[in-house]
């Protein structure tokens, strides 16, 4: 009686803490996407670099698993990028492919995303690609659901359940780079070559570049042998050491926090999809709806659930205050920079600057 009492009231309590979002009653069948992979052709054109931003989020934490979920929504918004780089390097599409805390001005093409909806069961992304010109190649929202068998795959939940959101977005992204002729891709890099050079020196490359409706166009082009172009460029390589560097400190955390978001997200189907099925017919494989067992079953899925979102809490805590410091070089000198990958963007911007003005006494 007393051990029936204790698990009632710590699913009385769970009930205050907990507001599962339902899922809907007649999900769609998931569809299986494959991911689309690059000729072997030899091209003449060099491939763009793309620059994934930490993805944004508008779901409500109330929404999620647990109402103190928050933490588990900073790890998904730097660990599903991380995902689509993943997708997008094996496509085999593209050069370099890097997850950025903000945009990125040295970038042929950049990603952003936001999270719409996320709980296990299903997923809801919104896209947005554009390219160094402004202009917009993919702007649309992708969905997808898991079911039981996603889950089965990989008994260690290492092979991501939504995989194919990943692929679908992949694939969308290089059917546009195929329709994009040789003159459009030259176009492209010289306009990420001069958006960067204006990042650094407005007054020096803001006349080479018209601006309407945030659409770039090219009225010009410094030469080759320019003294301020080709400090520029010495720059930019310099930048792209830079930012190799932030994207490793995303696979760390992709690494470190993987299998235990794996697994939270796993507890989080379960736990959603349990309650789901006790509205109609019981979920504990054959137990009387609302008998011991089945408070128990749900009581123990809620229990490691709960062991799971505090472990993620601590560990993204501890890659924030623990993030390794960034060393690369600049202009032949090493610098390390510290504090939070956001942090360390800052200072890296304000060096770069500093840098540019020491050479060009602008």
């Amino acid at each position: 009686m007393l051990r029936t009492v204790f698990v009632v009231s710590i699913l009385a309590l769970a009930a205050c803490t907990y507001t599962p979002q339902p899922a809907p009653r007649e999900l769609p069948i998931p569809e299986t996407i494959k991911l689309k992979a690059a000729e072997n052709v030899a091209s003449s054109r060099p491939p763009l670099n793309i620059s994934i931003n930490v993805f944004q989020s508008e779901q409500e934490m109330g929404s999620s698993l647990y109402s103190s979920a928050a933490q588990v929504r900073s790890v998904e918004q730097r660990y599903l990028p991380f995902l689509l780089k993943e997708t997008l390097t094996r496509s085999g599409h593209w050069g370099a492919v890097r997850v950025m805390p903000r945009d990125d001005p040295s970038a042929e093409v950049n990603v952003s995303g936001t999270i719409l909806f996320s709980d296990g069961v299903e997923l809801k992304l919104a896209i947005r690609v554009q390219d160094a010109r402004g202009k917009v190649w993919i702007e649309q929202d992708y969905y997808d659901v898991a079911n039981e068998l996603d889950y089965a795959v990989d008994p260690n939940y290492q092979i991501d359940p939504f995989q194919d959101i990943y692929n679908k977005i992949a694939n969308d992204m290089s059917d546009v780079l195929s329709l994009i002729n040789d003159d459009t891709h030259r176009q492209i890099l010289e306009v990420a070559s001069v958006r960067y050079g204006m990042a650094l020196s407005p007054e020096a490359f803001n006349k080479y570049l018209s601006s309407e409706e945030g659409i770039f166009v090219l009225v010009g082009l410094p030469s080759l042998d320019d003294p301020v172009f080709e400090r520029v460029q010495r720059i930019r390589d310099s930048e792209y050491l830079f930012t190799d560097g932030v994207d490793a400190h995303y696979e760390s955390l992709h690494r470190k926090l993987g299998p235990t978001y794996s697994w939270w997200r796993y507890f989080s189907y379960e736990l959603i999809v349990g309650n789901q099925r006790l509205k109609t017919i019981d979920a504990t494989r054959g137990a009387t709806r609302g008998s011991w067992y089945a408070m128990e079953r749900i009581y123990k899925t809620y229990k490691e659930s709960k062991m799971n979102e505090d472990a993620l809490r601590e560990l993204t805590a501890s890659f924030d205050r623990e993030t390794a410091p960034t060393v690369t070089e600049i202009a032949g000198r090493v610098v390390e920079l510290d504090g939070t990958l956001d942090t360390q963007y800052t200072q890296w911007r304000r060096l770069l600057r500093q840098l540019y003005l020491n050479e060009t006494g602008l």
